[in-house]
């Protein structure tokens, strides 16, 4: 009964919450020529949900990679794996809280663009360090998972350079994809 509570809660959030929130975020139109900063910035209901969905995705993945080091058999890869969490939620975090406002703050517009890129990379080396880790153990069960993770830093990247800027398109794929990677590395550590 409990894993199946567990299975239904991370199924929940993962598979139906975080993308949707994302999606109506993110809206229908412009996804390559705007992002989340500027759509927060539209007006107070937008800035609210914007912080609204940097806090849904950063517990989901404070949870998730927290729970998934104490898996590590390894302490430096645990350590490795909570200091670089910690550090990507503590990124995007500020990232939240200082608004994008080039025009009247560009210096502060400057720092929640870093922030912000800082909170994936440290997120993505998180789950690198991880997926490292798990796979000294069992290789055969971890290539998939290390397969996608390539995929989701090609994919970005091409994202990236199609409008040469942070668009909506590489936040919501980047979100979703990480997202459900998180999720697939947990269940993979279940069954084992």
């Amino acid at each position: 009964m409990k894993r199946t509570s567990h299975h239904f809660w991370l199924d929940l959030v993962a598979c139906f919450l975080i993308p949707a929130y994302t999606l109506l975020f993110a809206g229908s139109k412009e996804w390559f020529a705007s992002n989340f900063s500027v759509i927060a910035v539209m007006g107070a209901d937008h800035y609210r949900g914007f912080i609204y969905w940097g806090i849904l995705a950063g517990v989901y993945f404070l949870v998730m990679l927290v729970g998934l080091s104490g898996r590590l058999p390894r302490l430096r890869a645990r350590v490795g794996v909570l200091i670089l969490t910690l550090l990507a939620i503590l990124s995007l975090g500020y990232a939240l809280a200082i608004p994008y406002l080039p025009a009247r703050f560009p210096k502060y517009a400057a720092l929640h663009v870093l922030l912000a890129a800082l909170a994936c990379a440290l997120l993505m080396a998180a789950l690198l360090i991880l997926l490292l880790s798990l796979r000294r153990e069992d290789p055969e069960r971890w290539r998939a998972p290390l397969r996608a993770w390539w995929a989701i830093v090609a994919v970005s990247a091409l994202l990236f350079l199609i409008p040469q800027m942070v668009s909506t398109a590489l936040e919501v794929f980047f979100t979703i994809s990480a997202t459900l990677l998180a999720r697939d590395i947990w269940l993979r550590g279940r069954k084992g």
